[in-house]
């Protein structure tokens, strides 16, 4: 199963195939922006997203952010899955599921649920894969990578 892929606008000295970043929130100079709709509208804040192509366009006179002053570069970005606990008796990889922050009973693993900008009570979620298990108050979990199907 493939993640999402997008296609949006980054800073050149960002544009590198291969790095990471994170958009933690929209800024409101942003959405004055004419680019804004090919830009960040794309992103969801609280997720992280890795660039895989970078797109030379060649324009005379290249788009500069409002915000950094910096060349917009397109790009293709991936958008990563999240890692949540989820109860061993739900885990089943490729399935979807509604993520519920209720089914965490366990305190000390509320530490991994994302914020409410990065997956929203409700969202569908498909589990991808384990990536550990953790025992808390008597009760199984697994560490799960999921997408968001939003």
């Amino acid at each position: 199963m493939e993640t999402k892929k997008i296609m949006t606008l980054i800073g050149k000295e960002q544009a590198i195939i291969g790095r990471t970043f994170k958009l933690y929130s929209i800024p409101n100079e942003c959405k004055q922006c004419r680019l804004f709709n090919i830009c960040v509208a794309r992103l969801k804040p609280g997720r992280v997203y890795k660039v895989v192509d970078v797109k030379h366009v060649g324009l005379p006179q290249p788009d500069k952010c409002l915000l950094t002053g910096e060349e917009m570069i397109p790009i293709i970005a991936e958008e990563l899955p999240i890692i949540i606990p989820i109860p061993t008796k739900l885990f089943i990889e490729g399935v979807v599921i509604t993520f519920t922050k209720s089914i965490i009973t366990c305190n000390d693993l509320k530490k991994y649920i994302p914020n409410d900008q990065a997956l929203k009570e409700g969202t569908k979620i498909r589990i991808m894969k384990e990536k550990g298990r953790v025992r808390c108050n008597n009760e199984n979990y697994v560490l799960a990578e999921v997408i968001p199907l939003d």
